[in-house]
């Protein structure tokens, strides 16, 4: 085989795509972008310090409003070195200048109430510890190894980096149909900043959605000899993972039901129907878990000027529906455009491209999701309404969070949308559509398989970053 057919082979598995693209990518994004520059990445750092010393829940001391974490002082100072010289970055790069505001002394950092020779930080951010155990393991290894707070950062880079290329390798490799999906789900720009440079429990939580999607699509099209007992106990567990990361998206979970809507299968379905159950546990689990430590969480969106009161919108949300399903559509109307965009340039202060350049990476990303590969037999219409139906639902769970959590009283529009929220839900999409049945989509039998087209995209992209964000 010749060099030029070795490489093209790469790029018609998408397996290897994801690894080799992703990772390199990914790679970049650790060592380039600036440290505490990243999505909210210092409330991120923290609660992951936090979780490193054994500290499973963030602390709320009486009289505060944010929860927090008891830190070192000089981890603290050390955090608003680096944070305020990017703060002082982003300040220029809106062609402002930079004022001559000063890193806090040791004297002016609030003290822990349970210690007072330690820091109390606050953060809004808050999730279950799971999806934050990769960036608290290299935190706590860091430092334990005696490596200082830019040492403790890379690490936990890298070692969410590699939890969530594992984890989308993973659904990749399990799931029958769709792999190009997943993979590209994997390579979309914003969701590798997340795992890159953010610390966030996004990641993890995007990467086990993808987990349970490929587990679920696994279960519709099983290898020989797989048991119904281990189908189902998967189900169970991933579905449970799934609802211990992040609340609203463990609805992706309900994908277990694509086998029971299987055209002329009666007695399976009357052999998997607890497929059926799997989801709905998840959902009392989360809603249990969510309800004990609900009032930890906070969102930051008084920082920006927005005057939320949570029980005030729900009340709302319950009595006038209405009121929000305008203020949603309105939304998605006035953000759409922005939200395509912005899973390939990610936002202002990371890429600065002309929106139709934005919206041409996007529309590169859905081909190669839609790439054929060996697929099964098609979904049937019930199987892609619902696959369709689970990606509305997430969209509609997600706006409500926000219309509840980030959104002033009567609001008419739903405060702090970003697409990036949407993310766990986005494979069903090219799921629900399947792929598209040409020679040219094909990436074994086409010429040039539509994966190479991802090379530019990212190369742009990585580009751009670097040049933005230094």
């Amino acid at each position: 085989m010749t060099l030029s057919g070795r490489v093209l082979g790469l790029f018609r598995d998408p397996l290897r795509t994801l690894l080799l693209l992703g990772g390199l990518t990914g790679l970049f994004v650790v060592l380039v972008v600036p440290h505490f520059g990243g999505i909210d990445e210092t409330a991120h750092f923290y609660r992951s310090y936090q979780l490193s010393t054994g500290t499973l829940l963030p602390e709320k001391p009486h009289g505060s409003s944010f929860s927090g974490a008891c830190v070192p002082v000089d981890v603290v100072l050390a955090v608003d070195r680096d944070a305020l010289d990017y703060f002082r970055h982003v300040v220029t790069l809106q062609g402002k200048t930079p004022g001559a505001a000063q890193p806090p002394t040791a004297a002016e950092v609030a003290r822990c109430p349970s210690d007072k020779s330690q820091g109390f930080v606050t953060f809004s951010t808050f999730g279950s510890p799971v999806p934050y155990l990769p960036q608290a393991t290299a935190i706590l290894v860091a430092r334990k190894a005696g490596a200082g707070v830019d040492g403790m950062l890379v690490a936990a880079r890298l070692a969410l980096l590699a939890t969530f290329l594992a984890l989308v390798a993973v659904a990749v490799r399990r799931t029958p149909r769709g792999k190009w999906a997943f993979a590209t789900v994997g390579m979309v720009p914003v969701a590798l900043v997340q795992a890159s440079a953010s610390l966030s429990h996004d990641a993890v939580t995007l990467a086990v959605s993808l987990v349970v999607v490929s587990s679920a699509l696994r279960a519709l099209d099983p290898p020989e000899g797989t048991t119904t007992r281990a189908l189902v106990v998967e189900a169970f567990l991933l579905s449970g993972l799934l609802a211990l990361c992040k609340p609203g998206y463990v609805v992706v979970a309900f994908a277990y039901l694509l086998p029971l809507l299987a055209r002329g299968a009666r007695e399976r379905r009357r052999e998997l129907w607890p497929l059926a159950l799997a989801p709905v546990v998840a959902m009392g689990v989360t809603v249990v878990w969510n309800a004990i430590v609900g009032g930890l969480w906070k969102t930051d969106a008084a920082y920006f000027g927005v005057n939320v009161n949570p029980a005030r919108q729900q009340h709302l949300l319950l009595t006038q529906p209405w009121k929000f399903a305008w203020a949603a559509i309105a939304t998605t109307f006035d953000s759409a455009w922005e939200w395509v965009r912005t899973y390939t340039s990610v936002g202002p202060s990371v890429t600065h491209w002309p929106s139709i350049i934005g919206l041409a990476a996007s529309l590169v990303l859905l081909l190669v999701a839609l790439q054929a590969r060996r697929e099964p037999t098609r979904l049937v219409g019930k199987q892609r309404v619902l696959l369709l139906g689970l990606l509305v639902l997430v969209v509609v769970l997600t706006l409500g969070a926000q219309y509840v959590y980030w959104s002033a009283p009567g609001a008419g529009r739903v405060g702090g949308m970003q697409a990036r929220f949407f993310l766990p839900g986005l494979v069903l999409l090219p799921l629900a559509v399947g792929p598209i049945r040409a020679r040219w989509a094909d990436s074994d039998r086409a010429t040039m398989p539509l994966s190479v087209l991802l090379v530019p995209v990212l190369v742009l992209f990585c580009a751009s970053l670097a040049l933005r964000m230094h």
